[in-house]
């Protein structure tokens, strides 16, 4: 890893861009992280979260030198930064966050050697409840050395549509293209027609860091002058479909390569979508099986064995062949949702008693939530209708949720149906949305 952590030095010590649209070189960010470093102190945690990866990368140097603990939020909504346990935001322009709000781009100060240290991420636990990931300097340099081994170093742009918030990210959008010598293109992605403007004033070659909520919705030949100029396209945060495969294929020439992993593991395995579609897993992961047939990995980066939550087969080659999730961890937009979060920040509404949330099946993934209404519940229904309570259960949610992963559909029933075990009949629920009117069902149907 001691090569890791010199190349990263020499390359952030070096007066040539590291970031571009606008440019910004080495030894400028690295005077900015020094000056908002003076403002840290040791061993204190402060949330970071920053759109520019520049202002974010200089946030996170400046905690490292200070020996401060960066703690990356999943998202900036409000409610998730005021629980996270922390001194303040290092942020340049969010607001509504009681405490300090830092600007890493403000402060002038002298170039100073990086260091790597911890930080803390946040993903949904089977429980339902934030689950707070620690991530030492150790896991973050190994799992930079090993992406290098196996695709090789970068060169060029890197372009990305995913955020630097999360591993996915942070790792390929930001540490590894800095590392590597690639340029990070500053400007986040948002919609094809984005891509391909950048696309026809860039040189090559471009790298693209993207996921299958994106790449699945390439428009046909929209991305032509860009298929020249890449070098690779990363995929991860779900699993890309061979219909999505084979579109990036046709698109932009190439086969993407998807990344297994999770923010507790780190990457996993990758693949190709070439014959039965199977995943290699990294150098020193090492993966089995339990009696039930889930996957359960353990590397340097996991720091132990980690259930994936993931049932699979091994084959005789040593690649994986996934058979399906086992947990009610979904993904939705290629966002990582909990059912359980998601249920009990319904029933902590005063209009709700019981919610049960179900990923609806379909072309386009959606999730719906049956709800059994208290006595207000059922008075504001009576009062203002099925659109003002699903409006209103909707707006309570923004407080903790991304907007891309609320219920569209909503149902209610005097109670849940429920087998003669007592356990609630999921495909009973399912039955509810079958019909193409969304309404609000008010009695079983």
């Amino acid at each position: 890893m001691d090569d890791t952590i010199q190349r990263l030095r020499a390359r952030l010590a070096q007066d040539s861009p590291l970031f571009s649209a606008p440019a910004m070189t080495g030894q400028a960010l690295l005077a900015h992280a020094a000056g908002l470093a003076t403002r840290l102190n040791s061993g204190d945690r402060w949330v970071l979260f920053d759109a520019d990866p520049a202002a974010f990368l200089a946030g996170l140097l400046a905690c490292w030198q200070a020996g401060a603990v960066p703690v990356l939020p999943a998202n900036g909504q409000s409610e998730t930064l005021k629980a996270i346990d922390a001194k303040g935001l290092i942020s340049r322009s969010l607001a509504g966050f009681e405490g300090p709000v830092l600007d890493p781009l403000g402060f002038k100060g002298e170039p100073q050697s990086v260091s790597v240290g911890d930080l803390v991420l946040f993903t949904s636990g089977s429980t339902g409840q934030p689950k707070q990931v620690a991530k030492t300097a150790a896991q973050l340099l190994t799992e930079l050395k090993v992406l290098e081994q196996s695709f090789g170093p970068l060169e060029g742009e890197q372009l990305s549509t995913v955020s630097h918030q999360h591993i996915y990210g942070l790792l390929f959008r930001l540490l590894w293209p800095v590392m590597s010598g690639a340029i990070v293109n500053r400007t986040f992605f948002a919609y094809p027609e984005q891509l391909a403007g950048a696309a026809e004033t860039l040189d090559g070659p471009l790298h693209l860091v993207s996921s299958p909520a994106q790449l699945e919705r390439l428009p046909k030949g929209l991305l032509g002058c860009l298929a020249g100029k890449l070098g690779q396209v990363f995929s991860s945060g779900g699993l890309l479909s061979r219909a999505g495969a084979a579109l990036v294929q046709a698109e932009l020439g190439q086969l993407p390569i998807e990344v297994l992993g999770s923010t507790e593991t780190g990457g996993v395995a990758w693949r190709r979508q070439e014959g039965q579609g199977a995943w290699t897993p990294f150098a020193g992961v090492h993966c089995r099986l339990d009696e039930e047939g889930g996957l359960w990995v353990d590397s340097k980066v996991a720091g132990g064995p980690q259930a994936m939550g993931d049932r699979a087969e091994l084959l005789a080659d040593g690649r994986l062949q996934l058979l399906g999730r086992r947990d009610r961890i979904v993904k939705l937009e290629q966002k990582r949702l909990s059912l359980d979060a998601m249920e009990a920040a319904l029933c902590r509404h005063p209009w709700v008693d019981k919610a049960r949330c179900l990923l609806l099946p379909g072309r386009r993934q959606q999730l719906g939530a049956v709800l059994v209404l208290t006595e207000a519940g059922e008075a504001q229904l009576a009062a203002q209708g099925r659109r003002a309570l699903g409006l209103g259960l909707r707006q309570a949610l923004l407080a903790h949720f991304e907007p891309v992963v609320l219920p569209r559909r909503w149902r209610t029933l005097a109670a849940f149906p429920v087998s003669s075990q007592g356990k609630i009949e999921h495909g009973a629920l399912l039955a509810l949305f079958e019909e193409q009117r969304d309404v609000i069902a008010t009695q079983d149907p």
